[in-house]
């Protein structure tokens, strides 16, 4: 027991040395030069363009402004489903600037999706996300989170432009060097070398 113990956890400790984040976003710059990989709900105007993007040659603009109460959306939809396990470590960053008046705010929402349908756990990443007072400087956000209680649906980001119903409501945002990074939780090693430390603590007490 006491070998099985010392190796479980020098393997536990490699283990975590050796994992890495993953970034499983798909056309994350919009170097595509199109929404490839991302799924739209558009309202008002949504554009792949050269918007003086943080990286690359593009950017994305979401243009909301003056559709009365409404969310325009675009989503990176159950990425790792089948693959990803309840409590991985995910960081989610991207650069966002633009302009927001009159009730127009902006939200970044992270979901971890059931197979078949269904939410196991649902987060509005930072609260409302306020840009750089210039519209022409780009801000980078970035956020840590982990993977819910049932994640066999895989995770889904969402990124908005919300308008109110307020007359001159305006969100108008670009969005670039979107990042989903996962790192996989070596929990079974990690669980099984507690338990070995804990028991040798009991024998030696």
């Amino acid at each position: 027991m006491k070998n099985n113990c010392l190796i479980t956890i020098l393997l536990t400790a490699a283990s975590a040395t050796q994992l890495q984040a993953v970034n499983v976003a798909v056309n994350g710059g919009f170097e595509t030069g199109d929404f490839t990989g991302w799924t739209q709900f558009p309202s008002g105007i949504q554009i792949v363009g050269a918007f003086s993007p943080t990286e690359g040659n593009f950017a994305v603009n979401i243009d909301n402004s003056g559709n009365g109460a409404a969310n325009s959306i675009i989503k990176q939809s159950n990425l790792l489903a089948g693959s990803i396990n309840p409590g991985d470590a995910i960081s989610v960053s991207f650069d966002m600037r633009g302009t927001t008046a009159v009730g127009g705010i902006v939200f970044a929402e992270f979901f971890s999706e059931i197979d078949g349908g269904g939410i196991s756990k649902s987060e509005i990443l930072g609260g409302p996300l306020f840009a750089d007072a210039d519209p022409n400087i780009w801000t980078s956000f970035s956020f840590n989170t982990t993977a819910g209680p049932d994640v066999s649906g895989g995770i889904t980001l969402q990124l908005g432009a919300v308008t109110g119903a307020a007359e001159g409501s305006v969100a108008n945002v670009f969005y670039d060097n979107v990042k989903i990074d996962v790192v996989p939780e070596p929990a079974s090693l990690g669980l099984f070398a507690l338990s070995c430390l804990l028991f040798g603590a009991r024998r030696r007490r």
